[in-house]
């Protein structure tokens, strides 16, 4: 018995997957922990209704910073390419002449989010014009961080792309800290969300192409394989932009739309009870953020490389079974004791929403795994069930909004369900032969029984 766990302790310090998502998970768990810690601080500091407004606009930045999400996996794409086929030229050619075309988009896009800030005013109720410019300046410096981080998670510098991403959080929640006590409460919390991107966008950039000058002068047989490669068209262009950003649009409309839609139907105090239980029931959702982190480029290099690819996908989906499992049952067991002990007694109330949303959102941290593995196989077709079941929410949300309770479990049948169409697309071809097989079986066993 001991020679097997030491064999399978073995098996996994050496599993490039295992390994790095370990390596990532420290430092992600870090970054979360004070994500956390900040939301705690500031359900502390700031009243139940401020509290609601703030996560109401943090989830607004979240939906409107969706292009920047498209823009990491992109990135990391490209670069993961570009190193798989020895090509260190081009990934740094590609790094600078992003950055100049993300600094025009960015300008474009903050234009128009300024012109919708009356509308998003009367939508949202919230009347303060200051917390709307100070979520877009969030999402100005948001675009080129995520370029950066993108383009360290294809370069596959794990180590350099937790560090930053812990920074960031670290320097948000201090900021925050310092903000919200001086007396600028909202502003200062939404304020600290904003300029942390700063310091450690100027880092990245010295560290990305320091290593990559480092890579130019390195012959390694790894990246010996344009050969094999000649015939693999790589589609990392517009389109696989677009398709990036609109199967990232509807999976964060998914995830993240319930509490504007809390916040436009219900009463602020209501807003506030129901932040705790999707700020808490999150953490399930991103909980094993860093094994996708970590997925997707091992997962694009072995496809750039005509290597297999599912069994990466397998191995990702068992570990974070594990993790969110262990999440939900605490949820189960202890909601009231959680929601007293992290956000405090007067949200109490939230601790039967904090169940049922952690199990909301279960399913949602396998399609997050599904988007990012079909995207760096360069398959764009769950695209289409993901904008049908986004649509789907939406409406139901529209329909169905008597209740809190109501809310989540709109949430919580649409997510089960696109995650099982996506589970089936994903293992088609599997499924099929383990139905052929069983077939072949049950007529192996038919005639024994009538003789």
């Amino acid at each position: 018995m001991t020679s097997k766990i030491q064999s399978l302790a073995k098996r996994l310090t050496f599993d490039r997957l295992f390994f790095n998502s370990a390596l990532i998970f420290f430092f992600v768990m870090a970054g979360n922990f004070f994500n956390y810690l900040f939301q705690i601080a500031m359900s502390r500091s700031l009243s139940v209704s401020n509290y609601g407004t703030l996560n109401a606009l943090l989830s607004l930045l979240v939906i409107t910073s969706i292009p920047s999400g498209a823009l990491t996996a992109f990135s990391a794409k490209n670069i993961s390419n570009n190193l798989a086929v020895g090509d260190i030229t081009k990934a740094r050619k590609f790094i600078k002449y992003t950055i100049l075309k993300t600094f025009l988009y960015d300008c474009l896009f903050l234009v128009i989010f300024i012109i919708c800030i009356p509308f998003l005013m009367k939508f949202m109720k919230i009347d303060s014009y200051f917390y709307y410019i100070i979520t877009g300046l969030a999402i100005f410096l948001i675009f080129p961080f995520s370029l950066l981080l993108g383009s360290l998670q294809g370069s596959r510098m794990y180590l350099s792309l937790g560090l930053f991403s812990a920074l960031s959080s670290i320097i948000k929640f201090i900021l925050a800290i310092a903000l919200v006590y001086a007396g600028l409460k909202v502003a200062g919390a939404l304020f600290s969300v904003a300029v942390s991107p700063l310091l450690i966008i100027a880092a990245a950039a010295v560290v990305l192409f320091l290593y990559l000058k480092h890579r130019q002068g390195i012959v390694e047989e790894e990246y010996k394989v344009k050969d094999k490669t000649e015939g693999n068209v790589l589609k990392t262009g517009r389109f696989y932009f677009l398709s990036l950003f609109f199967m990232l649009l509807f999976y964060t409309l998914f995830t993240n739309i319930d509490l504007i839609i809390v916040k436009h139907f219900f009463t602020n105090h209501e807003v506030g009870i129901y932040s705790v239980a999707d700020i808490l029931g999150k953490i399930i959702l991103y909980f094993p953020s860093a094994i996708v982190l970590v997925m997707f480029p091992e997962v694009s290099h072995a496809h750039a490389t005509n290597n297999k690819t599912k069994n990466i996908l397998l191995k990702s989906i068992t570990i974070t079974f594990v993790l969110c499992s262990f999440l939900e049952i605490f949820y189960i067991l202890f909601p009231d004791k959680i929601i007293s002990l992290l956000m405090g007694v007067k949200y109490i109330s939230s601790a039967p929403l904090l169940t049922l949303y952690g199990l909301s959102m279960f399913p949602f941290a396998f399609i997050n795994i599904f988007i990012n593995y079909f995207m760096a196989v360069n398959n764009s077709k769950i695209l289409i069930p993901i904008f049908l079941f986004s649509l789907f929410e939406i409406l139901l949300f529209y329909l169905i909004h008597y209740s809190l309770t109501e809310i989540i479990l709109t949430v919580m049948i649409t997510g089960w369900a696109l995650m099982l169409v996506l589970s089936i697309y994903a293992f088609h071809e599997e499924l099929y032969l383990l139905l052929k097989r069983f077939l072949y079986n049950i007529q192996d066993i038919i005639p024994i029984k009538n003789n």
